[in-house]
């Protein structure tokens, strides 16, 4: 049996790398915009990832996704994961600008292990040894900082849960890739020209989730606009690279390589934005790190114990 790392090859490995650089980085980007609403980033975030990602269908001439808006399940599968992943965006955006990104970098840590609970309650699946443990020790991580840092918490909840159960509804659909997120995204652009035009007749809406501008806050009318645009961009051209690297490299590679944004947006909260990383968080990264570093190894073991076996 060939290995599985002879997938991996240097564009796959660029395109994972950047991929996770740029979600990463994201705070950075959302703070130029922290003078504007969330919900109405939210807004504009879902509309501009649509016109780009439906230009892109367009530019390309190889990629069809209207046909799937003629079957009923299809439509529903996307329906579902565009809300889904709009409200993770939307918390992730709001916690962002309301100075808690500590707490996106924990839920986005957290991540692999909601996968496992999703693949349990959803595909029935079997919990390893190792698995178990890692479980045990993020929830123990956890617990401590519910009890000695408060309920900020919610927020890694929120961004870990929402996005596993994105990636269960996508997995359960079995719809191809890119025709697939356009459709989505055709759906999601709807709802946030919904959005935007509610927010003009009723202003008032906006106040669910006030502005809260940071130091880098943009205030100019023509840039702000044109970030607003980009905001759809650096959506969508992520979730390509991913989907393109996913065929180029090993699953192993990727796993790793998932940790990559959330470690620098911890980077970004504690030398960038000056937020406290207190014992709690100390403690609970700990308990986290220590349960992925259990469930990323034991694949590894498993497979080097087979690899033996089948050369004695």
């Amino acid at each position: 049996m060939p290995d599985e790392e002879q997938h991996t090859d240097k564009k796959g490995f660029l395109e994972a790398l950047f991929c996770h650089i740029i979600w990463g980085l994201m705070p950075i980007y959302w703070k130029l915009v922290s003078g504007v609403p969330a919900f109405q980033v939210l807004a504009w975030r879902m509309v501009w990832a649509a016109v780009f990602v439906i230009a892109l269908c367009v530019l390309v001439k190889r990629v069809r996704f209207l046909y799937l808006a003629r079957d009923a399940r299809a439509l529903r599968t996307f329906f579902a994961s565009g809300l889904i992943v709009s409200l993770n965006w939307g918390i992730y955006v709001w916690a962002v600008n309301s100075g808690h990104v500590l707490e996106t970098s924990i839920g986005y840590y957290l991540c692999p292990l909601a996968n496992i609970f999703c693949g349990i309650v959803v595909f029935k699946e079997r919990l390893t040894p190792g698995q178990k443990l890692a479980t045990a020790l993020a929830a123990i991580g956890v617990a401590f900082f519910i009890a000695a840092h408060g309920g900020a918490i919610w927020i890694s909840f929120a961004l870990a849960i929402t996005f596993s159960i994105y990636g269960t509804v996508k997995k359960r659909g079995g719809y191809p890739a890119l025709p697939g997120m356009a459709l989505e995204s055709l759906l999601t652009g709807v709802i946030g020209v919904a959005i935007l035009a509610i927010g003009a007749a009723f202003p008032a809406i906006w106040q669910f989730t006030p502005a809260m501008p940071s130091a880098t806050a943009v205030s100019d009318p023509g840039l702000l606009a044109a970030l607003l645009a980009g905001a759809g961009v650096l959506t969508a051209v992520p979730l390509l690279l991913f989907s393109a690297a996913a065929n180029r490299v090993s699953m192993t590679i990727l796993g790793f390589m998932q940790y990559i944004g959330p470690t620098l947006a911890l980077l970004s909260a504690v030398f960038l934005f000056g937020e406290d990383f207190t014992f709690a968080h100390a403690v609970c990264f700990a308990f986290v790190w220590a349960g992925i570093a259990i469930a990323s190894i034991e694949p590894l073991v498993r497979r080097a114990r087979r690899d033996r076996a089948g050369s004695a």
